[in-house]
């Protein structure tokens, strides 16, 4: 039962988290409820229903971001007060509008202005300080059901005096803002925002800074990425050094083939500038063995690790909670190499690797059970000696010292480590977990239990204690 609940809480998460950048764009509108307005927003339902262009509005949903619902609160003006922005349509295939709603002197909302937007859908609403206005910049996402790629708009709320309050488009109309994927940062560290588009077709795939320049916003660079692009599979800013400040957006990009590559680019005077990408330089020979060693583009190169029509992995994370965004690679674990035809049955072992000079540092090693929801970090012992067996029944994962002369493996247990199991609360406790202790708090209907032999015949054995308080952690 716990593997199948964990499989439609998976399945949920997925619906949850990809947009139609990543080709799966459900009809949201068919597939919730609205949410819930309280007694004073039911007011706001009213003058949006009083302002729109149509006697029944149909609320359009955001699919990404922070912002799920069809009424978006946020103190626009910095009066104090929350504004809202109303997403609807007039019917089924027509554009989406963003209809602003306010309060007039008395307390009453009302509409003080409207803005038809760029496609049918909107993906995501975001607030950033793009102009370096007193008042934040609201940015959206539109997008198309038929269409993989998204539309960016920018705009402002205006509310000088001696003029109607409305929304101001700051993107000049003459550039083309289509995208894929899209990341909000300072990356120079000048206080304004910058957007970051990430955009490929069938011959090439580009980065767009998108930033303001004077009166409007518009592409101020742009530079090739990689080539046979798919998909980009996550971006993200952080820091490329502990001691450096300067940060760096890292793109993970999913190549023909299922393999990921990882590409890394700062800002200098205002412009992109490539430190990881597919066409720099391959680094001298190795200084002791003498040996060629591989670019550091060539070094990010790793399998995608999770069945097709999930979201690729893994990708780049701050791993480690310093601040520094690490570079992930993947290899399977012993016994899963060449010994299991089923690739979703194959378990890996996923590194995260810090940027030096010429070549990737790893800071953390360890097996990621993402349909569970954790992941386990190996010491360094355990690396290439220690590998993981997935019991099919319980989804049980134990963790055995791994013994290549015998004739199957992954089925000797005599080797036992650790064990690690999730458990539903809607099942029934069986007598086996007595000898378990609890990882951590239950995550919502699921609880961790974690099981280390009492007399482990391995001196690659850990505590109780150890694998809860130092190797096991929620992803």
């Amino acid at each position: 039962m716990v593997q199948k609940l964990l499989r439609i809480a998976a399945a949920l998460s997925l619906c949850l988290t990809l947009s139609s950048c990543n080709g799966f764009d459900p009809v949201l509108e068919n597939l919730m409820s609205p949410p819930r307005l309280t007694a004073g927003q039911k007011e706001i339902e009213e003058a949006l229903s009083a302002a729109a262009v149509t006697a029944n509005p149909i609320l359009k949903y955001p699919k990404s971001g922070d912002y799920r619902s069809a009424f978006v609160f946020y103190d626009l003006d910095q009066d104090g007060d929350e504004e809202a922005i109303a997403f609807y349509a007039t019917d089924s295939n027509d554009y989406t509008r963003a209809c602003l709603l306010d309060r007039d002197p008395s307390g009453q909302w009302y509409s003080p202005c409207e803005i038809a937007g760029a496609d049918k859908d909107i993906d995501f609403i975001a607030f950033a300080n793009i102009s370096g206005r007193s008042s934040p910049d609201i940015v959206i996402g539109w997008s198309n059901p038929d269409e993989e790629k998204m539309t960016l708009g920018v705009y402002t709320y205006d509310t000088l005096k001696g003029s109607r309050p409305h929304l101001n488009s700051l993107l000049s109309h003459s550039e083309d803002v289509s995208f894929n994927r899209y990341l909000i940062s300072d990356l120079d560290n000048d206080g304004l925002d910058d957007i970051f588009l990430l955009t490929h077709n069938t011959n090439s795939s580009w980065i767009k800074m998108v930033s303001y320049i004077g009166y409007n916003v518009g592409v101020t660079d742009d530079l090739p990425l990689s080539d046979s692009i798919v998909q980009f599979a996550g971006a993200a800013a952080g820091r490329l050094f502990p001691t450096d400040g300067r940060l760096c957006i890292f793109i993970d990009e999913l190549l023909a083939g299922n393999e990921l590559v990882t590409e890394v680019f700062t800002m200098e005077a205002g412009s992109l500038t490539p430190v990881i990408f597919q066409e720099m330089e391959q680094p001298g020979p190795d200084p002791v063995t003498e040996e060629s060693r591989p670019s550091l583009y060539e070094q990010t190169r790793r399998s995608n690790t999770v069945s097709s029509g999930e979201p690729p992995a893994p990708v780049c994370m701050d791993v480690d909670g310093d601040s520094v965004v690490e570079i992930p690679t993947a290899r399977p674990l012993p016994g899963y190499e060449d010994r299991v035809s089923d690739e979703s049955e194959r378990i890996y072992l996923t590194e995260f690797h810090r940027f030096s000079e010429d070549a990737l540092e790893r800071v953390f090693a360890g097996a990621f059970n993402r349909q569970a929801g954790y992941r386990v970090e190996f010491p360094p012992e355990w690396i290439d000696t220690v590998t993981v067996v997935n019991q099919i029944e319980n989804g049980e994962w134990i963790f055995i010292v791994y013994n290549d002369t015998l004739r199957r493996p992954l089925e000797a247990l005599s080797g036992e480590l650790a064990r690690i199991r999730v458990v539903s609360t809607s099942d029934y406790q069986d007598k086996f977990l007595e000898s378990y202790i609890r990882l951590c708090e239950p995550r919502g209907a699921f609880s961790y239990y974690g099981y280390v032999p009492e007399t482990p015949n391995s001196t690659l054995a850990v505590t109780a204690e150890v694998l809860k308080d130092e190797l096991f952690s929620l992803i």
